[in-house]
Order: C-alpha cells, then structure tokens, then sequence
C-alpha cells in the first residue's frame, strides 16, 4: 500500500516539476509557436488563391420548339425533340473554353480578366431518376485567380452562349428543312409521274399496314405534298427571324467572392504545432539532462 502511494506522489511531483519546467520556458515556446505561425501565414499567402461567382440559369423550355419538333424525329431517326437538342448544345458551348475565348474576343471591353480565369464549372440540377434532358435550372461558376470587382461579365457570357447556340441550332434547322423540302421534291414528282393527286388511305391486311409511311411520301398525293411543301419552305424563309424569347438567367451572377483558405486561418493551427513542437522539445532536453 506504501509502495502505491509513493508511486502516485512521485507522478504528482513529477507532473509538477514538469509544468514548472515548461512555465520556466515560456518565452522558448512562445517564440518557437509564434516562428511557426509567421511560417504558417507565409505559406497560406503563397498557396494559389481561388475566386467565384456563380449565375442561375434555365433550361430552354419545350414550348418555344413546337413547330420544329417534328423535323428532328423525321430527319434525324432518334426520338430527340428541339429543345433537347438546343440545351445539350447550350451546354456544350457553355462549357467550351473556345466560347470563352471568342467571347473576349468580341467584347474587348473584358480582356484583361481572360488570364484570371482559371476554370468553368457546370451543376445541372435535374431529376435524377430519369436520365433524359428535362427541365432543369444550371449553375454555372466561374472560378478566378484574381479577386475581381466585375462579375457582370459572367451574366453578359451566358447571354452571348445562348446568342451562339441559336445560331447553331438555326443552321442545324435550315439543314434538316432542306432535306425535308428536297425528299418532298422528289416525291412530289413520283406522284405526278403516276398521276395520284389524293392521298391514298392506309388499309390494313392481317394487322399490317398496306402502305408503309413515311417512307412512301407519294401515297400522299400531288396536292398534299404540295401544301406541304409551301408549308416547309415558309418555315424555312422565317427561321432566320427565329427568336428563342424566354427568360434565361434566374439569379444574376454572384459577387465574386475568395472559395480557398485565407493566409489567417493557417496562423492559429500553426502556433498550436509549434506550442506541441515545442513542448516535445523540452521534454526530450529535460529528459537528456536527466540522464
């Protein structure tokens, strides 16, 4: 029992003499954590230094593609619709850095802030259980290496990615109304060639169909086809006045704001490793002269 209770007084004693030895060298581990919080300030101020500002934008809505719905499912054979089509470009030029670079191009005014530009970053938020394009909000981040006073560029950006997609997706359009247009020509000269000016109705033998559509375009007759063809090239005189009117941008960009570790946050857990540095650091000398 004796034998015990000197053990824990020679703990206690020993635990004392040791916070005596470190209230000793105070100023030793004062200077050694207040070195590695200095160190640690430096090299938080030499780490690169990142920026964002962040625009909310929409996806192209369904409503504004009805008329040309029907060209995309006949020309191209796949059950992609306009406004499918439109946003996957959308998307593609969004996150194109040569979008980027020809839009400093043409809009000199921001120049200097393309070398501060370090990354682009596209969050699409939509249902995640059904993997088609449906609508769906997008945040589009810009991120920086310098902290700049300017983030209207951003929403001008966006604008001027909807303004190059439109053009796209009107070329694509006038590509696929001429197709159209040129297999109704032809067709359209078959009908007259077999003199069928009305349409020859579908009829059916054992569930299947007698005349396969749309491939055999001349059942449709002369007159049809007529109609339909000033129909498509009237589509296509108007499509260059085509306008995509809706309201793209639903939060403006964001004030650009620092997303990487200020330099002051390294300075508190700095001092912390060299108040531990330190303290290792008597204890082995303390334990040396022991010895």
């Amino acid at each position: 029992m004796k034998s015990r209770n000197l053990s824990k007084d020679d703990d206690l004693i020993d635990i004392g003499k040791l916070f005596k030895s470190f209230w000793k060298d105070k100023f030793i581990i004062l200077a050694i954590s207040a070195i590695f919080s200095v160190i640690g300030y430096f090299y938080g101020a030499n780490l690169p230094q990142y920026f964002e500002t962040t625009v909310k934008i929409r996806s192209a809505p369904k409503s504004i593609f009805k008329e040309y719905n029907d060209l995309f499912i006949y020309n191209l054979e796949t059950d992609i619709s306009a406004d499918e089509y439109f946003n996957k470009e959308f998307l593609l030029l969004l996150d194109s850095s040569e979008t980027l670079i020809k839009f400093f191009k043409q809009n000199t005014e921001y120049t200097e802030l393309s070398p501060n530009i370090y990354q682009g970053i596209v969050s699409i938020n939509q249902n995640k259980k059904t993997k088609k394009i449906t609508p769906y909000t997008i945040n589009y981040s810009l991120r920086l290496i310098k902290k700049l006073k300017n983030q209207e560029f951003l929403n001008n950006y966006v604008l001027f990615v909807k303004k190059e997609t439109e053009t796209e997706f009107k070329k694509q359009i006038n590509n696929l109304l001429q197709s159209k247009i040129n297999d109704h020509k032809k067709n359209l000269e078959v009908a007259i060639e077999i003199n069928l000016e009305n349409p020859i109705l579908k009829s059916m033998v054992d569930g299947n169909s007698v005349v396969n559509e749309p491939e055999a375009l001349f059942y449709r007759g002369s007159k049809v086809l007529e109609k339909q063809l000033t129909h498509l090239r009237d589509l296509k005189s108007k499509i260059n006045e085509y306008s995509l009117n809706y309201n793209l941008i639903l939060d403006k960009a964001s004030p650009i704001a620092q997303i990487s570790t200020p330099a002051k946050n390294f300075i508190i857990p700095s001092f912390f490793v060299g108040m531990l540095l330190s303290f290792f650091i008597l204890l082995v000398r303390n334990s040396y002269k022991r010895t």
